[in-house]
């Protein structure tokens, strides 16, 4: 954000100022306050952080949705948790306005994908970026001599633990996430968890994704989700 050009400014909102705060508690309230009478058309960030901001715009405004501050909103770029928990509220506090939630894949080694279809939640692999993929089966993450694989052998449905090679000289750094593939020509896939939050003790293969559907069927189940 510091070093981003200065056009950026003249396109954004709030100010650079504001988002590079550190106070917290502070920095909410006045991304709220300097944007609730800004003509916004798209919003980015993660999942939890941005319902705190959306919140706080519908305090200031006193409003009951979304729809009604910024009529003109269109995508919303998010990433970095799973975004399947939060759906509900999203279109809740957004009201009848329908936009794309698009995912986002990128981190601080690299842009490794993002959704690029709005009725599929799958995201396209960005294969022309300076990255070099390559994936371990989940099973054989914790081994010392785990079998790796390229791009290229790669299946449907098989969760892989993701490592990469990059331009930066980043060499088989394992990034930690877990993907799974759902087509091959285009490379999409879904992300579904992380490596140090799998368990296989006994072959159940307990990834994030399963865990998160399960409290999701409990809580709609329970009707725990307002």
């Amino acid at each position: 954000m510091q070093n981003m050009p200065i056009i950026g400014d003249f396109l954004k909102a709030p100010n650079r100022e504001i988002l590079l705060g550190k106070e917290w508690d502070k920095k909410l309230k006045l991304i709220a306050k300097n944007t609730v009478n800004e003509n916004i058309t798209s919003i980015s960030g993660v999942p939890s952080w941005m319902l705190l901001v959306l919140k706080e715009v519908l305090k200031i405004s006193k409003k009951k949705t979304i729809a009604e501050i910024w009529p003109e909103l269109e995508v919303y770029f998010h990433g970095g948790v799973s975004f399947a928990p939060y759906r509900q509220e999203f279109e809740q506090i957004l009201g009848e306005k329908s936009i794309f939630y698009m995912n986002m894949y990128n981190a601080s080694e690299g842009f490794f994908g993002f959704q690029d279809q709005k009725e599929e939640d799958d995201l396209l692999l960005l294969a022309d970026h300076g990255v070099f993929y390559e994936f371990a089966p989940i099973d054989e993450v914790g081994n010392k001599s785990k079998k790796v694989i390229p791009l290229s052998e790669v299946t449907i449905n098989q969760n892989y633990a993701l490592l990469i090679t990059t331009l930066s000289g980043l060499w088989r750094y394992e990034i930690g996430d877990t993907l799974r593939f759902t087509s091959l020509n285009p490379y999409r896939f879904q992300i579904t968890g992380r490596t140090t939050h799998f368990i296989n003790t006994f072959g159940e293969e307990l990834i994030v994704e399963n865990a998160d559907k399960a409290v999701e069927s409990a809580c709609l189940a329970t009707r725990s989700i307002f």
